[in-house]
């Protein structure tokens, strides 16, 4: 597993290149990280910047991101190969997928920022797509 470690928020929209996760900052108590799904090459500039304040909003809170930030369905393939996989939306059809856990240090995993329809979870689900996310983000941090 390869490591980099990054104190500015804008050298993550940089580095795409970790085998498994990266961790790019270290702030008090709160140890973000990205999977290797991490990508936000396809999405435009207010998809970034509700991202970067999504990742600073939940440094310093539990609390939800906005009214549309719960946990996955337990039942559904996403919620039950990843306990406690969460997601929020930062626009109408683009969410994070996340997972905020332990104690002292906290750790905020970012598992990538989708469109609906690209992870299955659409006005038309597919749980193919699902089922194959579910698979990569189960393998990630470990």
């Amino acid at each position: 597993m390869r490591l980099c470690e990054f104190n500015q928020l804008e050298q993550l929209l940089e580095s795409f290149q970790s085998v498994t996760w990266t961790l790019y900052e270290a702030d008090g108590n709160t140890v973000v990280r990205t999977a290797s799904t991490f990508n936000l090459n396809d999405f435009d500039s207010l998809v970034v910047e509700k991202f970067k304040d999504f990742v600073e909003f939940k440094k310093g809170h539990l609390d939800a991101y906005g009214s549309k930030d719960y946990p996955m369905a337990g039942k559904a393939p996403l919620g039950s190969q990843v306990p406690g996989l969460r997601h929020a939306h930062l626009t109408q059809d683009v969410s994070v997928y996340y997972r905020v856990h332990s104690k002292d240090p906290r750790y905020l995993d970012i598992y990538g920022v989708f469109r609906h329809k690209d992870i299955g979870t659409g006005n038309t689900p597919n749980i193919k797509k699902q089922q194959k996310y579910a698979k990569k983000f189960a393998q990630e941090f470990a």
